[in-house]
């Protein structure tokens, strides 16, 4: 189990330094200020959170695996309430929430949770 987790930091760590890179890239070359916007608390909210999540997910699948969806689902939800509580505000301080705002933090999450979707997916398929 702990191979496991391992391999899943490293990839997922990896995979968002290198999508922060390139999503630093990408506001360079539209000439647009490469940290404003929450960039670096959202990369981080994003890692930090999978891994969190994934931990207690892993652990979970190996007490139940009948209620891995279930725990899953109640993750997901507990990111979003984390996100609405934490970052959103930080998002609406300038009074709205622009869309290059919208992408810094979306983009991450998306990533994060394919990464976690196929880890899973690749545990369920083991222990069936």
């Amino acid at each position: 189990m702990i191979a496991i987790l391992l391999k899943f930091y490293w990839r997922l760590i990896m995979s968002v330094t290198l999508l922060f890179g390139l999503h630093i890239s990408v506001l360079w070359y539209q000439g647009l200020t490469l940290f404003d916007h929450f960039i670096i608390p959202s990369y981080l909210f994003n890692t930090f959170i999978t891994l969190v999540f994934f931990t207690a997910l892993l652990f979970s699948s190996r007490e139940k695996n009948l209620f891995l969806g279930w725990v899953f689902f109640v993750t997901t939800g507990l990111k979003f309430l984390v996100f609405f509580f934490l970052i959103y505000p930080l998002f609406l301080s300038d009074g709205a929430l622009q869309k290059i705002e919208f992408f810094t933090f979306f983009t991450p999450y998306s990533l994060c949770l394919i990464i976690e979707i196929h880890q899973l997916s690749k545990i369920l398929n083991t222990n069936t």
